[in-house]
C-alpha cells in the first residue's frame, strides 16, 4: 500500500521559492525559528536541498544525503528491507572509497523515518590542495547509484542479521 509523505525539507522553501526562510509551521499551526544562514531549495530534478554554514571545526564540512524512508515505510513482509538496502547502496559505493585516506569520515544510518547517508570531509584534500566538496557529492550520488550485485547482497545480508542478534539482547536496549 502507498502511504501520503510530506518531505519536511519542502517546508523550508515556499513554493514562492524564497531563497532563505524564517520559520517553519509545525503540524499544530506552531512556528519553529529556522537558522538565518540556511539556503534551502528544489533542484530541477527534485531533489530537496539545505545548505547551513557550518565554522566549527574548521576547515570542514559534512554532506548528508537524506532519504525520507525507513523502517516505518515497511510492509510486515519487507520489514529490515530499508536497512538491507543501506548496507547494499553504501558498500557497493566505488567513489566512496575515494574519500580514503582524505581524513574523511563515511557512514549511514537507517532509523524509522530516514535512511541518511554522509561524508564528514576536509574542505581541501591534505595533498593538492583539491576542494572536496565535489568529490564528497559525486560519493553520495554514487551510492544512490550502487548496483544490487547478488555477492554484496549476500554479505550485507549477514551482516544486517549480525547486527540484529547484537542489538536485540536486554544490554544493549539499557545503554
Amino acid at each position: 500500500s502507498e502511504r501520503d509523505h510530506i518531505n519536511p525539507l519542502n517546508l523550508l522553501t515556499p513554493p514562492s521559492a524564497t531563497r532563505r526562510a524564517v520559520t517553519v509551521a509545525t503540524e499544530e499551526g506552531e512556528a519553529l525559528p529556522v537558522h538565518s544562514d540556511v539556503v534551502s531549495g528544489v533542484l530541477p530534478n527534485g531533489l530537496s536541498y539545505v545548505i547551513l554554514p557550518n565554522r566549527s571545526p574548521p576547515g570542514r564540512f559534512e554532506a548528508h544525503l537524506q532519504v525520507f524512508s525507513g523502517s516505518a515505510d515497511e510492509l510486515e513482509p519487507q520489514q529490515g528491507i530499508a536497512h538491507l538496502t543501506e548496507h547494499v547502496a553504501y558498500m557497493g559505493s566505488r567513489k566512496r572509497e575515494r574519500l580514503f585516506g582524505t581524513g574523511s569520515q563515511t557512514n549511514a544510518y537507517t532509523d524509522f523515518h530516514h535512511t541518511v547517508f554522509y561524508a564528514a570531509c576536509p574542505t581541501n584534500t591534505p595533498r593538492g590542495n583539491t576542494p572536496m566538496l565535489p568529490m564528497a557529492l559525486d560519493a553520495l550520488v554514487d551510492v544512490m547509484e550502487a548496483r544490487v550485485e547478488p555477492s554484496r547482497l549476500e554479505k550485507e545480508r549477514a551482516a544486517v542479521l549480525s547486527e540484529m542478534t547484537m542489538v536485540n539482547t536486554i544490554e544493549y536496549r539499557v545503554e
